[in-house]
């Protein structure tokens, strides 16, 4: 109980100032040893009775601050990675009534470590890291655990950054993505990102963010037919996403990402779902463009291999050509 007012009385809420730098890629856990979750180190619950609540919508961006000093260790270990974290625990429960990407940062002085639990026991782990994650979640009434906690018995004083963003692509690309023609003669596009809105920042195609803008694409294919489509002439680390439809449960269905500064990036994907379909391609960047020409980019797109329909013919049409 003592415990649970510490934490408590610690943590405080403020409204983030302005976002800071998105990292091209989520900083690998350099620091720790990668070892198998250790059934003696884990403990149960680390102590969500009584810790605070936050509500979680996309658009979110708020700081929390805290301390894990003068508590005490009610797990010491977790169930997606062997790491001994006999410190004390911060504990924040969210409140995510609908399907949400997440991104978390930790900020301390002090070696802490941060991990997100489906329940309120350290077997339910989702996610960890050292620093940040992101990860997407589930709407449901059960909140998410977010546990910040000490490595080898660290305490100290922490900040947690908790930025929101809408799950999969935002259905209004239905209606305002651009036709892309696609033909078995190439044709060309071009554009730029600079200004453009941000509006996919992660997936399951892609283990990392991109900060930038989009230009959506509108490709319809015939069934079997194969798509190859090549941005070029960018000075920016771009992206190419495909969805197979605007809404949170569309499936990225190919992406391509060679994680450079103006290398050509080439997707291709061919639809064998049997009939003819309307995917939606989105040109992104790692970072927002500096200006218009730093933004410039060209799209060129060539399909092939699209079966052609059957037509029915009446058998006195066709004796009617031999005679």
């Amino acid at each position: 109980m003592l415990r649970s007012l510490i934490i408590l009385v610690s943590l405080a809420f403020a409204t983030a100032t302005a976002a800071g730098p998105w990292p091209v890629r989520v900083p690998a856990d350099a620091t720790r040893p990668d070892l198998p979750p250790s059934p003696a180190l884990r403990g149960g619950d680390p102590g969500c009775a009584g810790a605070p609540v936050l509500a979680v919508a996309p658009g979110l961006d708020t700081v929390i601050t805290g301390d894990t000093a003068g508590g005490v260790s009610a797990v010491d270990g977790y169930g997606c990675v062997g790491w001994n974290e006999s410190g004390p625990e911060s504990v924040l429960l969210l409140d995510v009534p609908v399907s949400t990407t997440l991104h978390l940062i930790l900020e301390s002085d002090v070696d802490l470590d941060l991990f997100l639990l489906s329940g309120c026991d350290s077997d339910l782990c989702v996610a960890h890291h050292i620093r940040e994650f992101v990860v997407a979640v589930d709407g449901r009434p059960e909140p998410w655990v977010v546990v910040i906690d000490g490595y080898q018995g660290a305490a100290g004083p922490w900040s947690l950054t908790v930025r929101a963003f809408p799950a999969g692509v935002p259905p209004e690309v239905c209606t305002t993505a651009t036709p892309l023609l696609c033909r078995t003669a190439s044709s060309d596009a071009e554009g730029s990102l600079y200004g453009l809105p941000n509006q996919l920042f992660t997936d399951d195609c892609a283990a990392y963010l991109q900060a930038g803008g989009e230009q959506w694409y509108a490709v319809s294919l015939a069934d079997s037919a194969r798509a190859s489509l090549t941005l070029s002439e960018q000075s920016f680390d771009a992206a190419l996403w495909l969805f197979d439809g605007c809404e949170a449960t569309s499936d990225c269905v190919a992406f391509a990402d060679r994680g450079i500064s103006g290398v050509q990036e080439v997707l291709v994907y061919r639809n064998l779902t049997g009939a003819r379909r309307t995917y939606y391609l989105a040109v992104d960047a790692a970072q927002p463009p500096t200006g218009e020409f730093d933004g410039y980019y060209f799209l060129e797109s060539v399909c092939t291999g699209g079966i052609v329909p059957n037509e029915t013919t009446a058998w006195g049409t066709i004796k009617s050509f031999y005679r």
